[in-house]
């Protein structure tokens, strides 16, 4: 059976509910803007997917593991951000999310993004697919069904890779998470990979700005501001994040990497990077190394940029609809960024890196 009628039929079967995944509700709300979402979000860089496909082929097996794997999963693929550079790695892609307009956002792309990487066959389209459902209702145990026919169109131990993009901190039973994704990955050489980024960094700017304080200092202040509109203070967005989503994700995904069974999985790899704002001994701001790092960063951007990511954050959709006021970050926000910086709204260019991170690991070996 292809991936696109397994996974398919499988819902069928067992269709999503938003209980099963509440915190990530603000996401599935008609009114989310998930075109904005596709375009002021960053995008994992090609570094990225040659650190996981050097991952996932690196393995000891009786036949070696070559490019590209024959069938990959993105759990949580929202407007496919994450899901389309994974064709340079997998025949087959299917992209999973529990959210309707995400879903229609990336399959209204298919063309468009095929086109930007190159993949042009007639038959292109048929390697990628898109489909509404609850993540983690996405495997259930055999033994639960009743109906042995059934259980076999399940077809367990079939998918090289299976990756999770920024959306790992919202699932909410991890023991069942790790079984089940076991349960569906090939014996032996199947790979879970979850990565994400949590909040960004203004690790160097250009153009007009205060001359009376250094500019690390600018940039601390700059974080300061950051931080006070995001977490700190109740008044603004920190209260309405979703949680416990966003403080797992702010700890760089500790909490999920503590429940990996060791008896299911191996080969546990874990990355995490911090820029920082501080000097080194060569006066520069620590920077990823591409080849184990997620180096994820927009280079150059305005401060508008910068603002239009931070209203993406769902967060800050919730702190709109209970306030009604959407001029927080254009308003407020830019306002004081601008006051403790003195950078110019239409000048001033800025460097962001975001903090980052990512877990490799493979199906233990069969006994």
């Amino acid at each position: 059976m292809e991936l696109f009628l397994f996974v398919h039929f499988f819902f069928s079967l067992y269709p999503p509910t938003y209980t099963n995944f509440p915190n990530m509700t603000t996401f599935s709300k008609t009114n989310f803007k998930s075109l904005n979402y596709n375009s002021f979000r960053p995008h994992y860089p090609p570094s990225f997917y040659k650190i996981l496909a050097d991952y996932v082929t690196k393995v000891e097996s009786p036949l070696p593991i070559n490019l590209p794997i024959d069938k990959t999963i993105d759990l949580g693929c929202g407007t496919g951000v994450a899901t389309y550079p994974l064709l340079n790695i997998s025949t087959n892609v299917i992209g999973v999310d529990l959210s309707s307009k995400m879903i229609e956002t990336a399959n209204s792309l298919i063309e468009k993004n095929l086109q930007t990487l190159g993949i042009n066959n007639p038959t292109s389209t048929s390697r990628i697919k898109f489909i509404t459902g609850s993540v983690e209702e996405f495997v259930k145990q055999q033994q639960q069904n009743k109906d042995h026919s059934v259980a076999s169109t399940l077809e367990p131990n079939s998918i090289d890779l299976i990756t999770a993009a920024q959306c790992i901190h919202w699932f909410q039973d991890y023991n069942s998470f790790f079984q089940n994704c076991h349960q569906l990955l090939k014996n032996d050489t199947g790979v879970l990979a979850y990565f994400f980024y949590n909040d960004p960094k203004i690790v160097e700017f250009s153009g007009p700005a205060r001359e009376d304080i250094p500019k690390e200092e600018i940039l601390k202040l700059s974080y300061q501001v950051y931080n006070k509109y995001v977490y700190d203070d109740d008044n603004y967005i920190g209260q309405y994040w979703e949680q416990p989503g966003r403080n797992i994700l702010k700890h760089f995904c500790q909490q999920v990497n503590e429940k990996i069974p060791r008896d299911l999985y191996t080969d546990i790899v874990i990355n995490t990077f911090k820029p920082s704002i501080e000097k080194n001994n060569s006066g520069n701001t620590s920077i990823a190394n591409e080849e184990v790092d997620l180096d994820l960063k927009k280079i150059g951007i305005s401060i508008q940029d910068y603002i239009d990511y931070i209203s993406t954050y769902s967060g800050f959709h919730n702190y709109k609809e209970v306030t009604g006021n959407d001029d927080l970050l254009t308003n407020e926000f830019v306002k004081e960024v601008i006051e403790v910086t003195g950078w110019d709204l239409a000048k001033t260019k800025i460097d962001l890196v975001w903090n980052t991170g990512y877990t490799f690991i493979r199906k233990r070996k069969s006994t």
